[in-house]
């Protein structure tokens, strides 16, 4: 049974971040009032308002996942619980945290969209239980399916440039992220609110003290992350090309898992196709769902036409046949330098929400046209450029 969003009684996984609330605070990182150990509802007399109060509201996913302050700097960040039963050979996504951690990429480096890992803690009575330290991340897709992630084509090749660079510098380590989809990119989107945003209420504030209004992406860039290394793998040239047995990560509608089912397939070449059809499904079309033939009202992006003969490369049937993401990246930037200044700046998709003649005469159109004015005298490139690591903001 799922629990109450609402509840004056700790879950037993809340309980567990609960009890581990004050070594926390000694490590540095501050949890929400409700996980503090002497921790009372606040709306204990009025049980009947309790939405009302910021204590009300459970973690996102408290089973696995926590959000917290690092009291240093006032940056959120979000702690993942993760079990390992050998010590002697950790799982594939400690060892890619250990990775990480060590400095393999540097922060500081625009090309690397691998999630920081700040540190990996262990938990004094059982070095079992490790906690993985990351900046808390947001999706980058819309909330609803009536909605759209981006305004403008710009915002939309920021997106997968940042997403194809990223996994391009993973390759040239070797390394293959194994689980690309949707919901394992993310985006730190801080710089779009000026106030600490609340982790489970969005559009709140940390503090409780209103509401947050959603900035401009093209005038407040933000960077999109990779998450969940939980497959991924270095690959020694070694012992040969790299191999994977068919069949993993989330995206399976892959044609060399349903052709060749017993044989090991190219994990570089699995993730070209996985990245195009990222594209595809949220960027070009709006099958957002696991089964595409489930969409009811297929809706096709004809302003993304210019991605069509590119993503078609990169999900080709045969594997061999796929572009590098060397190739990926080079002919991508070969298209977007075809780009005009009015296509970079045009709306991302025109007609989504299927608008009535008046509106979009009157204000959709007229508002974008604003929008970019004040975007160009501003001197805003019309593609947002990738800005830095997350940053604290501290609470006054």
């Amino acid at each position: 049974m799922a629990e109450p969003r609402f509840s004056g009684d700790l879950s037993d996984t809340e309980r567990f971040w609960r009890d581990h609330a004050s070594w926390l605070e000694e490590k540095g990182y501050h949890l929400r009032p409700r996980y503090q150990p002497e921790w009372m509802p606040s709306w204990a007399s009025k049980p009947d308002e309790r939405f009302a109060f910021e204590d009300a509201y459970k973690a996102k996913e408290t089973l696995h996942l926590m959000d917290a302050l690092r009291i240093s700097d006032g940056l959120m960040v979000m702690i993942k619980k993760v079990e390992v039963n050998d010590l002697e050979n950790p799982t594939r996504e400690i060892r890619m945290s250990r990775l990480l951690c060590s400095g393999l990429f540097s922060l500081d480096d625009s090309q690397n969209h691998c999630v920081p890992m700040y540190e990996i803690l262990q938990l004094p009575e059982d070095n079992r239980t490790h906690l993985l330290v990351m900046p808390f991340l947001e999706p980058w897709w819309p909330k609803l399916l009536s909605e759209v992630s981006f305004s403008t084509i710009g915002e939309a090749i920021a997106f997968m440039r940042q997403i194809f660079e990223g996994v391009r510098l993973l390759h040239s380590h070797n390394i293959a992220h194994n689980d690309i989809k949707h919901d394992n990119v993310m985006v730190d989107a801080s710089p779009l609110y000026k106030h600490l945003m609340h982790p489970s209420v969005p559009g709140r504030r940390y503090d409780w003290r209103g509401f947050a209004t959603r900035k401009s992406l093209t005038r407040n860039p933000v960077k999109y992350y990779m998450i969940d290394f939980g497959s991924a793998l270095q690959y020694d040239p070694q012992n040969g090309p790299a191999r994977e047995a068919p069949g993993y990560g989330g995206d399976r509608a892959l044609p060399e898992f349903e052709n060749h089912p017993n044989d090991p397939c190219d994990p570089y070449a699995v993730e070209v196709f996985r990245l195009g059809n990222l594209v595809r499904r949220f960027l070009m079309t709006n099958q957002h769902v696991w089964k595409p033939e489930e969409v009811k009202d297929l809706k096709v992006n004809h302003a993304m036409d210019f991605m069509s003969d590119l993503v078609a490369e990169m999900t080709q049937e045969d594997p061999s046949k796929r572009p590098s993401m060397d190739q990926v990246m080079k002919r991508f930037d070969e298209i977007v330098k075809g780009l005009s200044f009015f296509k970079l700046r045009s709306r991302f998709w025109p007609g989504f929400k299927n608008e009535s003649f008046l509106a979009r005469t009157l204000w959709i159109i007229p508002r974008h046209f604003v929008s970019q004015v004040i975007n160009v005298l501003g001197r805003y490139p019309a593609i947002p450029p990738t800005p830095g690591p997350p940053k604290g903001k501290k609470r006054k």
